[in-house]
């Protein structure tokens, strides 16, 4: 080995004594100013003598800076409770503290930061001083809340998918027997205003259930060309009772903008949220606008559409814009707002490939800007087949409210309805009908007997069924890739229903 050899030194030599104490004041010197995490000495009433290059870093402070600055002066809530701790470490009583807390920086900003404060004692065993090491835990603080977001997420998907089959089954009835009603009393009827109001609490209440599994994700898109002017003109009357006469909504659409590809359905909800979060900025009137336009700047050979909805409100301000779209968040009074609306909007517009501009400040209202991918405009379809009668039509749903108000439906369009409760009594009507089944309406999610389950066995039997199943929830996971099937999304209205049954039997030509 190379190197100097050194003169043996006795071993309780004066200079040997120096010499390690000497390196080991070295040694600890690299250790204190090349530690990664911040470290610093403090007196024993916690005032900062001198602090390393990690902390100074840290917290934004020139090293001189610190020093002489309390430990306390350095938290974001100073609270009598962490003096009173310094003050144990001070008295002997306690040699260790640990905390996680929020650290103000020099410029105002905060980090969450892991605090370790240890009493160090002399030759006599008396305190003599405090070393405290600062660990940034900044990150680890945020995937921690990630996570409990994403807990939180499962369970309302659980809570969600548990309600919502049977809720959608309930609303399903309630809707489609207003349409019913409507259809049988005259215009201006008091009545009729009656069914209509029972209608929008329907639709309130299937606005809600989709909310909860747009945001839990347990809700399957059905994406086709949609025109942003026709979801907001369809949706115009319903909108105007939510907001209240003391609200003006003005509506301003371009004209013969691009159709975009999303789920109508989704759409509605997206306006509806949006809409109604204006209303609540203005609980004394005020004007709302839901505009669209053409974005020919948007990425894409074909540019964007822009949904636009605008009030003149209370506006945000910037702390409130930086966590609108979180979940839960909600400037709403408890018992008025969940916290999920615009979580929700943003998970759409997301999936359908769009974006979310927004405008406000406080007092001056807001104004937020949805804009999709435009597409080609389709050509324009040839009218579609009315129905003849004669069509015979095999519906499936355990749940008899949504059933009888299908099957009423589909009566009064003119169908040959054959109805079943379940898998094994529908193949037992399929094989017993003295009719030909054109056309399968089958609940997705029923006890025994899935509808893709029944679907399968009934192809063995006839191979041309056409299909439509009928779903309040189901797991994208569970759906069978060598199934050609059409899905319609529970609730629906009496017109929605009609129009994709004649889809499906004219898809493929009556025989």
């Amino acid at each position: 080995m190379g190197g100097t050899a050194k003169a043996p030194v006795r071993a309780n030599g004066r200079g040997e004594i120096t010499a390690l104490t000497r390196d080991r004041e070295q040694h600890f010197r690299a250790m204190f100013e090349g530690a990664a995490i911040g470290i610093c000495t403090c007196n024993l009433n916690g005032q900062i003598t001198e602090g390393n290059a990690a902390l100074s870093k840290m917290l934004g402070y020139r090293r001189e800076g610190l020093a002489g600055l309390h430990m306390w002066e350095l938290y974001r809530d100073d609270l009598p409770a962490d003096r009173r701790l310094f003050s144990e470490l001070e008295g002997g009583t306690e040699d260790f503290l640990k905390q996680e807390r929020y650290f103000r920086l020099k410029n105002g900003a905060c980090l969450w930061g892991q605090l370790t404060v240890s009493t160090v004692r002399d030759a006599e065993g008396n305190p003599s001083f405090l070393i405290a090491m600062l660990e940034d835990a900044t990150e680890s603080k945020r995937n921690a809340e990630r996570s409990r977001t994403a807990e939180k997420m499962e369970v309302i998907g659980r809570l969600a998918g548990g309600i919502a089959h049977d809720f959608n089954n309930l609303l399903t009835g309630v809707l489609l027997y207003c349409d019913l009603l409507s259809e049988g009393i005259e215009r201006g009827s008091r009545l009729l205003r009656h069914v209509q109001e029972i209608r929008l609490a329907g639709e309130q209440g299937a606005a809600l259930t989709q909310q909860l599994l747009a945001i839990a994700r347990k809700q399957v898109p059905q994406p086709r060309p949609i025109l942003l002017n026709e979801v907001v003109s369809s949706t115009e009357n319903m909108l105007r009772r939510l907001i209240g006469e003391q609200i003006e909504l003005v509506i301003a659409l371009a004209a013969d903008p691009r159709p975009v590809l999303a789920d109508e359905a989704q759409l509605r909800q997206v306006l509806l949220n949006l809409v109604l979060n204006a209303r609540d900025a203005m609980p004394h009137g005020g004007r709302i606008t839901v505009s669209t336009k053409a974005d020919r700047r948007f990425g894409g050979g074909h540019g964007g559409v822009c949904l636009m909805v605008e009030d003149t409100g209370c506006g945000m301000d910037d702390d409130t814009r930086a966590h609108l779209f979180e979940p839960f968040f909600t400037t709403k009074s408890p018992g008025h707002g969940t916290g999920l609306g615009l979580v929700t909007v943003k998970r759409i517009v997301s999936e359908a490939g769009g974006t979310i501009g927004i405008k406000s400040e406080t007092g001056l209202g807001t104004g937020i800007e949805v804009t999709l991918p435009a597409i080609e405009a389709s050509p324009a379809a040839g009218t579609p087949q009315r129905s003849r009668a004669g069509q015979t039509i095999l519906l499936v749903d355990d749940h008899s409210s949504a059933r009888n108000s299908i099957q009423r439906v589909l009566h009064h369009a003119g169908y040959r309805v054959l109805q079943a409760s379940g898998g094994r009594r529908a193949m037992k009507v399929f094989a017993e009908s003295e009719h030909r089944v054109d056309l399968l309406i089958a609940d997705w999610m029923m006890p025994g007997m899935s509808g893709q389950e029944l679907v399968a066995k009934l192809r063995q039997q006839n191979s041309e069924l056409r299909v439509l199943l009928i779903s309040g929830y189901h797991n994208p996971k569970d759906a069978k890739p060598d199934l050609s099937v059409e899905l319609i999304r529970k609730p629906f209205a009496s017109s929605a229903l009609i129009e994709r049954v004649r889809e499906v039997l004219d898809r493929k030509g009556d025989s």
